[in-house]
């Protein structure tokens, strides 16, 4: 039992840092989003930020605004996604605190609806990012990868086998003390 409580203890500590990153997330989403309505008023010539009646230049003279509106978009749209996949995580982790251990029916399915969308939610933010770069007709500069959430998908697949595994062997450990006592 030693083990579970260590168990307990860690998803409680991922728990937190959770929500944590979620809320960093949510954030860093709408400074982008601020970010990006600044960028189209001042390419439209109007003033963003002022103090004390002066205009406070919010980009660079001669900035690409076009390039800064695609790049502060695609990265919404990323940190989205980040929050959306947090949201998960933190729902797993609240009711595994709830059953107690990890090794349930619910809480393997669980596991494994995370780890499908760990693999399809980062695709479809690239394409949603990439469709925002092609639309502004800006390239973006450096490689966007998918593996690691892939490879985090596929673990928390497996992962989940090995839970479900493990209730199937406390079900058979709790038929087998009911069938002896």
């Amino acid at each position: 039992m030693k083990t579970l409580q260590t168990i307990q203890k860690t998803i409680r500590v991922f728990q937190i840092l959770t929500k944590i990153a979620f809320v960093f997330s949510i954030v860093g989403a709408s400074f982008c989003a601020l970010g990006a309505l600044c960028a189209m008023a001042w390419s439209g010539g109007g003033q963003v930020l002022s103090l004390f009646g002066q205009p406070i230049p919010a980009f660079a003279e001669g900035a690409e605004l076009h390039r800064v509106y695609s790049v502060l978009l695609s990265d919404m749209v990323y940190l989205i996604t980040d929050a959306v996949l947090l949201g998960f995580a933190g729902q797993y982790f609240k009711a595994e605190q709830a059953e107690g251990t990890p090794f349930t029916r619910s809480g393997a399915d669980r596991v494994r609806r995370f780890g499908i969308h760990c693999i399809w939610m980062p695709i479809v933010a690239v394409v949603i990012a990439s469709v925002i770069g092609v639309c502004l007709g800006v390239e973006r500069d450096g490689d966007v990868s998918n593996l690691p959430s892939l490879v985090t998908g596929i673990v928390l697949i497996l992962a989940s086998l090995i839970f479900r595994y493990g209730a199937e062997l406390e079900e058979q450990n709790r038929a087998l003390i009911s069938d002896g006592q």
